[in-house]
């Protein structure tokens, strides 16, 4: 299992929400370029970048930074945060970004759904599926984490089996360190088709072992690294 640390950018700032909470908000580094060459110097290759003015207003003013971290020597990285058109995802595919996170536009917009699934670049799209539970079913939500969309996981998946790489989020759990949702993940690995990455709740070390032995192709771990709650070795021995 292949261990991303995340990177989440808010007002040029390495940070990290509460539950999604734009209210509940820790800086952890003024400088998301300086955090970006700490992991690539313990030796990680790959980062997930996370920008969150762009999920909340659509705003770019994070993208300059994104750049200088897409174009640093032997770092890849994948991207998130409103981006809901093709143009926006050519648009940093062409800057060097190797896999672009699309969430909201994905769920709603058929259309945009539909453009994925012709486009030349559909197995670089990780499609963000980031879910509250309801009724004891995964219920998607949108608009960074703010709207219900009434519409099951489940379902959503089972429409568009087409789809390459997922990563899937229990919001409930994000930034608390409780450890991920065993069930609904396992469910969601179960006979799966697609690339699977592990997002939310990450607290230690058996959290990742978990996780590993449940079959799961990728882990973004955030909080449980700017909170020293997992070293860089024991996230090293899991990759």
């Amino acid at each position: 299992m292949k261990i991303i640390p995340a990177i989440d950018i808010l007002d040029g700032s390495c940070v990290r929400l509460l539950k999604g909470n734009f209210d509940k908000v820790t800086i952890y580094e003024p400088s998301p370029i300086k955090q970006a060459n700490f992991f690539k110097n313990a030796g990680f290759d790959y980062l997930h970048i996370i920008d969150l003015n762009a999920a909340s207003t659509n705003s770019m003013d994070n993208l300059n930074v994104i750049k200088k971290i897409a174009s640093l020597n032997g770092l890849k990285i994948q991207v998130g945060g409103g981006i809901r058109s093709m143009d926006r995802i050519e648009m940093l595919i062409n800057y060097g970004i190797d896999r672009v996170i699309v969430g909201t536009g994905a769920v709603e917009n058929n259309l945009f759904l539909q453009e994925i699934r012709r486009s030349q670049y559909v197995d670089k799209i990780i499609f963000a599926l980031d879910f509250n539970i309801k009724n004891q079913k995964p219920m998607l939500s949108t608009h960074g984490w703010s709207v219900d969309s009434k519409i099951s996981l489940y379902d959503y998946l089972k429409k568009n089996d087409w789809i390459k790489n997922i990563l899937a989020t229990d919001i409930s759990l994000d930034g608390t360190l409780k450890g991920p949702n065993k069930n609904i993940y396992q469910k969601i690995i179960t006979n799966k088709k697609f690339k699977f990455t592990a997002s939310g709740g990450i607290g230690n070390i058996e959290d990742l072992l978990f996780l590993k032995s449940i079959g799961a192709d990728e882990c973004v771990v955030g909080k449980a690294i700017y909170e020293n709650k997992i070293s860089m070795e024991e996230l090293k021995s899991v990759n």
